[in-house]
């Protein structure tokens, strides 16, 4: 599968989104915004602030944000952890810093469900020297009115990326397990095991099943079967972080270095030629 490298000297980019005009837009958690390619052209769609981590994009044209808070090294540390959107004129909006008595503390990948709610991992601060009191990583579930819930705390395992299969089970990266889970009946099962090398992070299904997990470490992505077998890796000599189909094209974010501060500017972005005849098609929501 032959990679092309589109942009380069970004600071820490993540979660890419396929915007209903055919340009990309994906976050970078250094510089605390949405940036926006579109034939070749890289410029700003949105100032989040703080660590934008993953997006997507809304049944209501607007994409949704998992704001990490603030960024390592920054002199601004006014930035609140939650979940934005982000209106197709730009505005941001916090919808939610706490759900069900828990205060959010490094929300990271969100995806719609079958249920038409938002799903999405947050990291926690056991990794974080900055944070006094840590929070264990948590898999959370917001509504359109507000609410929500906390599904499970996952412990020492830093949840990362996540998605949803053609039936609708739910799957999420454990980067410091170095396995990607699956929910079978309420209970979080393994459904690929990775050797230490690699560090899951963002992920995407295509149209066959197949499951394309960004792995740092082991710089670039590792390809997965519908039954978790692995298949093939995909070289890019830089650590992934996330990616997302259109069509057979593989967007991919990834970096040079593994550590995120406010002042780096290692970041690329790529395009992955897969032999996919194209994406699992997202599941609708908004909030």
């Amino acid at each position: 599968m032959e990679a092309t490298l589109l942009a380069s000297d970004l600071g820490f980019p993540e979660g890419p989104v396929v915007m209903p005009d055919g340009a990309i837009v994906f976050c970078d958690g250094n510089t605390g915004e949405l940036l926006r390619w579109r034939d070749g052209n890289l410029s700003t769609f949105a100032q989040t602030g703080g660590s934008p981590w993953g997006a997507v994009l809304g049944s209501d044209g607007a994409v949704y944000v998992t704001q990490g808070g603030n960024v390592p090294g920054s002199g601004d540390q006014s930035a609140v952890a939650g979940i934005q959107r982000v209106t197709p004129d730009s505005a941001v909006e916090l919808l939610t810093s706490n759900i069900a008595g828990h205060d959010l503390a490094g929300p990271n990948d969100l995806a719609f469900g079958p249920d038409g709610r938002l799903w999405f991992t947050d990291s926690g601060t056991e990794q974080d020297d900055r944070f006094d009191v840590r929070a264990p990583g948590r898999l959370f579930v917001l509504d359109a009115q507000g609410g929500g819930e906390m599904l499970m705390e996952r412990p020492n395992v830093y949840p990362n990326g996540i998605a949803f299969d053609a039936q609708g089970q739910l799957y999420w990266t454990e980067s410091m397990a170095h396995r990607v889970c699956r929910l079978d009946d309420g209970e979080a099962t393994t459904f690929c095991q990775l050797s230490d090398g690699h560090v899951p992070d963002g992920m995407a299904f295509a149209a066959d099943g197949r499951l394309f997990v960004c792995t740092t470490i082991s710089e670039g992505l590792t390809v997965m079967s519908p039954e978790g077998e692995v298949l093939e890796a995909i070289e890019l000599g830089e650590h992934a972080t996330n990616c997302i189909f259109d069509g057979p094209s593989l967007y991919v974010t990834a970096s040079k270095v593994a550590e995120i501060h406010a002042d780096q500017r290692t970041g690329t972005f790529w395009r992955v030629d897969t032999d996919a005849t194209g994406p699992l098609p997202l599941l609708p929501g908004k909030l």
